[in-house]
């Protein structure tokens, strides 16, 4: 039987275990494809996470596939040069800044999207969020709007992941001690488990 623990110990896929596993990245990520099998995994942020979930995906061998946006330039070459896109599947797109706010008796949020046809990503059934640098925007935006995108064309939440960004966490909803400045309150975020070994 394939699982996490026989694709971590598999020689060509040392890296992952060393690179990712041992320092607590994408911990939870994995468990949930091992344990949920997506048919459509998309990553915002795409590069060296894009080929480490596509390899475990294909080692899994159930038919999933994996598609990364990536909106730096920069990145998406070094992604290039270090042979991280061998499935041709790291996407660069353009990326805009945007302001979300419900209505008045909410709070604005300042973020960013990256510029895609939703169509491209038909029947995705988690997503990722790890981009972009928001740092990098002059504007101080701290959320990435493509997961609000995706649940209001499908019409419902799907699971997801967030690597860190408690900006863009607060903002799907994350403080349950609170109510949402936002209006939002998602329910399927799968958490951010950190294993250190």
């Amino acid at each position: 039987m394939k699982t996490l623990n026989n694709f971590l110990e598999t020689p060509e896929h040392l890296w992952i275990k060393k690179g990712f596993w041992n320092m607590g990245k994408y911990v939870t990520a994995l468990k949930h494809i091992e344990e949920h099998t997506p048919k459509f995994i998309v990553e915002y942020g795409g590069g060296q996470s894009t080929l480490m979930l596509t390899e475990f995906v294909n080692y899994l061998d159930y038919g999933g596939k994996v598609v990364g946006y990536e909106s730096d330039e920069y990145w998406y070459n070094f992604s290039l040069k270090k042979g991280w896109n061998k499935y041709n599947n790291i996407k660069l797109i353009d990326i805009v800044e945007d302001t979300y706010q419900p209505d008045e008796n909410y709070h604005k949020a300042r973020g960013v999207r990256y510029v895609h046809p939703i169509e491209d990503i038909e029947g995705v059934d988690f997503v990722i969020l790890d981009g972009p640098a928001l740092q990098d925007f002059e504007s101080g935006p701290n959320v990435t709007f493509n997961l609000m995108d995706i649940v209001n064309h499908l019409g419902y939440e799907i699971p997801y992941f967030i690597d860190g960004r408690s900006g863009t966490r607060n903002f799907y909803g994350d403080n349950s001690n609170l109510p949402n400045a936002y209006g939002l309150d998602y329910k399927t975020d799968i958490g951010d488990e950190k294993k250190w070994n």
